[in-house]
């Protein structure tokens, strides 16, 4: 798997690659416009898939750093975004929000042109340069850290380049004055670039994302999944695009590092959209919000998230309560029609009051509101099958326990003694790659070689659910949803195969993947309807220990907030809950009883509920903490 960051050199590179003549993309450009080919830049050396070759259109944005036009695009039989009219300006940092399938990786993809379009044209400007960051895997590189982060600072090895022809020039004895001018030009142009600064920018973007001064010599192969796709993150900040797209970029970073990242987007010189579920990014980093509902886009211009949830509540009072007036004036005109339209003396005032009502009708004034604007849609719910009563108070143990991947090598964790107990709601918290995910599998106990010493001891009448980070990713593209929630609740000693189709669906439906969308196959369904997937199986067995690996990742707000509800008033006291997770609002709501920090090999397991220091900064001095082996 690697992780895949476009950056798009708009203005500098205007070849028509051959996979805008692949069957089913129009190869014509309208006048005024040109594509422009992706610089695809990936951690390894590869080539993309055919149809991952793109680029942007420039063309007229009347000023604009980008403009959607008329946007419409279908996925399948089904419309998903219509008449779609948007433009970001120069400095203006958009948040892309809304449920899950409803469009927003879809909008990203239209701008950069990995997903077509069936009506109109999303334009960027001459030398705009934009870089994208998308949901992705990762991969290793032939690289170091440091090496790989600035990789794609183009403006600077331009202008170093240049700096260094002219100096050559100078040194070999032409001291004309057009060689010292041109020296002294790009000199100049070396320093606006930040030539001179740029170690310390390095320098001060792998800080903020968690690495480590030693870390800059390591290979980037070295890294574990969560630091590749900090690598790839710091890579494309680092390249400075004018416009700068991300999709979820807070998925894979712990909460110091969101929040560096927050205050990082919030100062960026240049524009930015930001497709993320993560409230607390939203709110610190953009001041405009546009919100895909209803199949369209409904902008909240210089609103924050916050003050964007209290302008869509008033515009829905308002639009409500403006079709409550006109539906009651169409009613007092009618009622005078009615009574008066026969009426020689009172003719002409009912005639005049059938003109008002054509007009109104006209204006759409007798239309409900659109349901972008009032549609506050119904809350997802989580519903868990109460734990099975197990016998003895411990569900699972792991006694002097050394853990590791790979028995050539040295363990990860050692020492590890760690007790399961009914009623337990254990978080695991600590830096990404000290081995919190390590331990959920040899818990999980499905991979032995993980357990090089030690015991680990499980409940006879135990019943384990388990939901990864990973797991909506790994389901079968060519199965539809529901045969694969039907399949996974029937199979095995505790599953029922009682359980119907209806009752798969219904359980989606409440998680709102309602109509037809069980129906489609896992490949057809956004990366959010994916894990909704994954968490209707997982909500369809009854078990009485319960793991999550970043349950909140791919989730939207909603959902996130559906599963916290329900683990929160789940399990009494003969289940258990077991989470690894860095989202505070989630894990605020669960209530949790007691915290394990992992970190430098070990565990350090309290019996209390979670406070405000627990979202500091960790301590990730730790050399093997990033290790890929984690």
């Amino acid at each position: 798997m690697r992780i895949r960051c476009v950056v798009v050199w708009v203005g500098t590179w205007t070849t028509l690659t051959s996979a805008w003549m692949m069957p089913g993309r129009t190869s014509s450009i309208a006048p005024g416009r040109h594509r422009v080919a992706h610089r695809d830049v990936t951690l390894a050396s590869t080539v993309a898939a055919p149809d991952e070759v793109a680029g942007t259109t420039v063309g007229d944005t009347k000023g604009a750093v980008l403009r959607l036009a008329d946007v419409a695009i279908s996925r399948g039989a089904s419309s998903l975004l219509q008449n779609i009219a948007w433009s970001v300006q120069t400095n203006e940092r958009w948040g892309i929000v809304g449920p899950n399938g409803a469009g927003k990786s879809t909008l990203l993809g239209a701008i950069t042109g990995t997903v077509r379009m069936d009506r109109g044209a999303a334009l960027v400007g001459p030398k705009v340069r934009v870089g994208h960051l998308r949901q992705s895997a990762v991969s290793g590189s032939v690289r170091t850290l440091a090496e790989e982060a600035r990789s794609e600072m183009v403006e600077i090895e331009h202008a170093r380049e240049r700096l260094h022809l002219t100096t050559l020039v100078v040194e070999g004895g032409d001291y004309s004055d057009q060689a010292l001018a041109e020296l002294g030009e790009a000199q100049e142009q070396f320093e606006k670039a930040g030539g001179y600064e740029q170690e310390q920018m390095v320098d001060s973007v792998l800080k903020g994302l968690g690495f480590e001064p030693q870390d800059s010599h390591r290979l980037c192969s070295d890294f574990s999944g969560g630091w590749q796709m900090r690598i790839a993150l710091a890579r494309l900040l680092l390249s400075k695009p004018s416009l700068l797209l991300l999709d979820e970029p807070s998925n894979h970073l712990d909460s110091s590092a969101r929040d560096w990242l927050g205050k990082y987007i919030a100062k960026y010189d240049g524009s930015v959209v930001l497709v993320s579920h993560d409230v607390e990014l939203l709110d610190a980093s953009v001041n405009s919000i546009a919100e895909i509902s209803g199949n369209t886009l409904l902008e909240y211009r210089g609103c924050s998230y916050s003050k964007y949830l209290d302008e869509k509540e008033f515009r829905a009072q308002s639009a409500e309560a403006e079709y409550k007036r006109n539906l009651e004036e169409a009613a007092r005109l009618q009622s005078f029609i009615d009574k008066f339209g026969a009426s020689a003396t009172k003719a002409a005032s009912a005639q005049s009051r059938v003109k008002m009502l054509e007009k109104m009708k006209r204006e759409g004034k007798l239309d409900p509101p659109p349901v972008a604007v009032v549609s506050r849609g119904p809350q997802p719910e989580l519903v868990l099958p109460p734990p099975p009563k197990p016998n003895g108070e411990n569900l699972l143990a792991l006694t002097n326990a050394s853990i590791g991947h790979d028995p050539d090598q040295e363990p990860l964790l050692t020492n590890i003694d760690l007790t399961i107990t009914r009623g337990m709601k254990l978080l695991l918290r600590g830096p990404n790659g000290a081995g919190k995910s390590t331990l959920l599998k040899a818990l999980r106990g499905n991979l032995p070689h993980m357990l090089m010493q030690g015991t680990r001891t499980e409940n006879d009448r135990l019943r384990l659910g388990v939901f990864t980070q990973d797991l909506a990713q790994e389901l079968d593209t060519n199965a539809r949803a529901v045969d694969l929630v039907t399949a996974y609740a029937r199979e095995g000693a505790d599953g029922n195969v009682a359980v119907t189709d209806e009752a798969a669906r219904s359980v989606m439906g409440r998680l709102n993947l309602g109509g037809e969308k069980p129906l489609r196959k896992v490949g057809a369904l956004s990366g959010g309807e994916k894990a909704r997937v994954a968490l209707s199986m997982f909500a369809l067995k009854a078990s009485n220990l319960l793991m999550l690996d970043e349950p909140s990742n791919h989730l939207d707000v909603g959902c996130i907030d559906a599963l916290a509800r329900a683990l929160s008033g789940w399990g009494g006291k003969d289940g258990a809950v077991v989470v690894i997770s860095h989202d505070k609002a989630f894990c605020e709501k669960v209530g949790f009883t007691h915290v394990g920090t992992v970190m430098n090999g070990g565990i350090v397991l309290e019996q209390r509920s979670l406070r405000e220091s627990d979202w500091e900064q960790y301590d990730i001095g730790a050399a093997n903490a990033k290790l890929s082996r984690t």
